[in-house]
């Protein structure tokens, strides 16, 4: 029987092939493996191929730019694989994920309209499962395509192409090269650009232009930096040349794909200034290939969605580039740096606020260039130093310091070390939130440590021996303390447990170290890249001045910046995970609201889904103050019907500096979508109604679980929206389990001794585990009340009942 006929609607999961497996069915949401041909051109109609698990009878295509178009033709099983069976390394899993789903290949017509823009389109499948996982392919202008036929390593078997062209190919084997024949004229220039970038690939390309004798007239790609991506060469001789495509390391493997457009095609880069004031008019100044002197005048009004930013596609005499610029828009006044200003001396004086418009010039006489700006400020006065540079396509690695008006350093803190261990293991990089210690003796949640020039913060210590320690971060990225930035560590380095005195703070030694830090950045933390960011206090009342460098002392046309100076102004931004959530027909699945807190708010912020399609339901939530995240529930009726799939809208509210202000979660993303999905293989209860407990204190949580659909699988429990230095007790490796045979589960919740007293609501969730990328996450309808006192008061321990049916705790 052809199971792609096997779908009851609402009531049953796609069929899965009949293996012999313990656990059952499960149900496994859309995936996607592969997409081909990686490009298409604009003013044609292609067809695409997606190949995939649980793709069949996708039915939609939705794409998230304009001017592209679909329609599903077919969807045909193919044949299982092996690779596809044990997964991406050829090696069984060690767990049992059921059957394997059925593999399809899904065609789709693609009409791409002559007037849209080149670049990467994302898009997404939709069938009776959901919505898959984003997809991508690029736009491309209409140029034939010259493949890489194997072999074509040596002059005699290069592929021989005409230009303009797009080279489309893969380095597959160690060592491998592929080689182009070209003719062109005198005085030719050719622009080159890797596509490839845009969809994931993994090669680090080098390309090599050849004379008919192979000898090397120019190279890219030795510096590993942007020239790799795109970059252009005039032949000073007509006659026959040679493109070769390899990789950096002589590495080979099928990721390690290219699609090189070569001809003559503007192409923007980037921009000076790097951003205009809001409702202003500033003349910009566009920099890039085949672009001539292009200036054209900008107005400062930020993209819808975008917020404080704007895109612009520059046009030119030849037609619009080939790329996009992103510019920032500014609220503070703006002015130009002088140029001039590289030394005390000569710093130039500004008033705040501001936004300055620079660049870091190329070094003279291998000194590295500053710039310098004077500024006054009275005694208490907060202000921030922001940079924006990295995260607008400059290549500047910013460094800012904040000097007293003679350039002497500002004192900030006095860091006493009070005990010392090592890192251990592995060596440690510059974004991970865990670390192995040697020892853990004396610390506690909330200790800061000094490792390096960074000081980080303890969040959770090690739960069991042999296990990492976790630090504070955001977004998986380890955050630094009082300026410091996020540094990689090799292992020995020492660690050391620290505590932050005023500035000039003297003490008797002890043997560690006493450190001095001063008003400086290097990179700002989570969300700045390697921009910098600094909140100053001033000390007292008169000039001072900052200073900007590139901290590896380069400069050059490519190194500008924005340097803000101004007050603190608190706000926030959201994200939401997932974005295409597949809600059970029936069921109820977890949604993860993120806030990026900006210039010290601390504010509550009030979370809901807006517009939600009948039959659709959704719980509120609020991030806490001293928080990050909160967890909403979205639940289909059982009798739910959709069409088609709804957008996800998730607002944020909250006041900011005395005004109400209201944010949507990941406002530029045009394929968050709601879809439904069949009834859910699990569907899980919180036994426990409430759970009290001190501050140091454990109490016990209840939970079960009811499988269907013939799932009889391992459940991992996910305990959510806890607050901090609360967390699961003693889990082990493997978490919070029901294994196969087991329907209930009682797990300990324990808040350590630094928590908060707080009250809140906590949510409990069964994970199904899948193939997928896609969360497949059931949660209880009801939440738990989670109430933690401070040590000495009496608490209850875990209560059954005690919640009202619409999720509100009792007053």
């Amino acid at each position: 029987m052809n199971r792609l006929f096997l779908f009851v609607a609402l009531a049953a999961p796609l069929a899965a092939e009949k293996i012999d497996h313990p656990t059952g069915y499960r149900t496994t949401p859309p995936i996607i493996n592969s997409v081909t041909p990686r490009g298409i051109s604009r003013g044609t109609t292609a067809e695409l191929t997606i190949d995939g698990l649980n793709l069949a009878k996708a039915s939609t295509i939705l794409f998230d730019k304009a001017g592209v178009k679909g329609r599903v033709l077919r969807v045909k099983e193919l044949p299982d694989l092996p690779e596809v069976r044990l997964g991406s390394n050829g090696t069984p899993s060690t767990v049992d994920l059921g059957p394997l789903p059925p593999r399809n290949r899904v065609a789709v017509e693609v009409e791409i309209s002559p007037e849209a823009e080149i670049g990467p389109v994302n898009f997404r499948l939709v069938n009776p499962l959901g919505t898959s996982p984003e997809g991508r392919l690029l736009i491309e202008p209409y140029y034939g395509e010259s493949p890489d036929r194997e072999p074509n390593n040596t002059p005699e078997s290069a592929f021989e192409t005409f230009l303009p062209t797009i080279l489309v190919g893969e380095i597959s084997r160690p060592g491998d090269v592929d080689l182009y024949k070209i003719k062109v004229n005198a005085g030719e220039r050719i622009v080159f650009e890797n596509g490839a970038v845009e969809l994931g690939s993994t090669l680090e390309p080098v390309i090599s232009i050849l004379a008919g004798n192979q000898s090397v007239v120019a190279e890219f790609g030795r510096n590993r930096g942007r020239a790799t991506q795109s970059f252009a060469h005039t032949f000073a001789e007509a006659g026959t040349y040679y493109i070769r495509v390899s990789d950096y390391e002589q590495g080979g493997r099928s990721s390690h794909f290219y699609r090189l457009k070569a001809g003559t095609f503007p192409l923007a880069l980037s921009a000076f200034p790097l951003g205009v004031q809001k409702g202003a008019t500033a003349e910009v100044a566009f920099r890039g290939l085949e672009l001539g002197d292009l200036k054209l005048k900008i107005k400062g009004v930020a993209d819808a969605g975008r917020e404080d930013a704007l895109v612009v596609r520059p046009v030119t005499p030849d037609g619009a580039s080939f790329s996009e610029v992103r510019l920032a828009v500014g609220r503070e006044p703006e002015l130009m740096s002088a140029g001039t200003n590289t030394s005390l001396a000569t710093a130039q004086p500004v008033t705040v606020p501001v936004t300055i418009n620079g660049r870091i010039a190329t070094p003279a006489g291998g000194v590295p260039v500053e710039n310098y700006f004077r500024f006054r400020a009275s005694k208490g006065q907060e202000l921030v130093f922001e940079v924006n540079a990295r995260r607008l396509g400059s290549e500047l690695d910013s460094f800012i310091e904040v000097l007293d008006a003679k350039g002497n350093r500002i004192e900030t803190a006095t860091v006493r070390a009070a005990l010392e261990t090592t890192l251990v293991l592995r060596d440690h990089d510059s974004a991970q939130p865990n670390m192995r210690i040697q020892s853990d003796v004396g610390l506690a949640p909330g200790d800061y440590l000094l490792i390096g020039n960074e000081i980080c913060r303890i969040d959770v210590l090690p739960p069991q021996p042999d296990d990492d320690i976790d630090l504070e971060a955001f977004g998986r990225q380890r955050i630094a303390y009082f300026g410091t930035s996020p540094e990689a560590h090799p292992v020995d380095r020492p660690v050391y447990k620290v505590q932050i005195h005023p500035p000039g703070a003297q003490f008797t030694p002890n043997g560690l170290p006493l450190v001095r830090l001063y008003a400086q950045n290097d990179d700002g933390g989570p969300g700045y890249d390697k921009d910098s960011y600094y909140r100053f206090t001033a000390p007292a009342d008169g000039e001072y001045v900052v200073r900007i460098r590139d901290v590896g002392g380069f400069g050059g046309d490519d190194y500008a910046y924005r340097l803000t100076l101004r007050a603190a102004r608190p706000d926030f931004r959201l994200s939401v995970n997932p974005r295409n959530p597949n809600v059970p027909s029936g069921g109820t699945i977890p949604l993860t609201v993120t806030t990026f807190r900006m210039d010290g708010f601390d504010e509550p912020i009030e979370a809901e889904l807006e517009g939600l399609p009948a039959g659709f339901h959704a719980s509120k939530g609020t991030i806490a103050r001293g928080q990050v995240s909160t967890t909403l529930l979205l639940s289909a009726d059982a009798g739910a019907k959709l069409e088609a799939p709804a957008a996800l809208k998730v607002a944020g509210r909250a006041r900011a500096g005395g005004e109400a202000r209201v944010h949507y979660a990941d406002p530029e993303d045009k394929l968050k979508l709601i879809a439904l999905m069949p009834k859910p293989d699990v569907v899980m209860t919180a036994e426990t109604k409430v759970v009290e407990l001190e501050a140091g204190g454990k109490a016990e949580v209840k939970v079960a679980i009811v499988r269907q659909n013939g799932f009889g699988g391992r459940v991992p429990v996910e305990v959510r929206n806890l607050p901090p230095r609360v967390r699961p007790f003693n889990v082990g490796l493997n978490g919070v389990l029901l294994n196969e045979d087991e329907s209930e589960r009682t797990f300990t919740i324990e808040a350590l001794p630094s928590a908060t007293p707080v009250e809140q609501l906590i949510y409990v969730a069964a994970r199904v585990e899948t193939r997928s990328p896609l969360q497949t996450s059931y949660a209880a309808e009801q939440p738990i009340l989670l109430k933690v006192k401070p040590r000495g008061m009496e608490v209850t321990g875990s209560l059954a009942g005690g919640i009202s049916s619409d999720g509100r705790a009792p007053k």
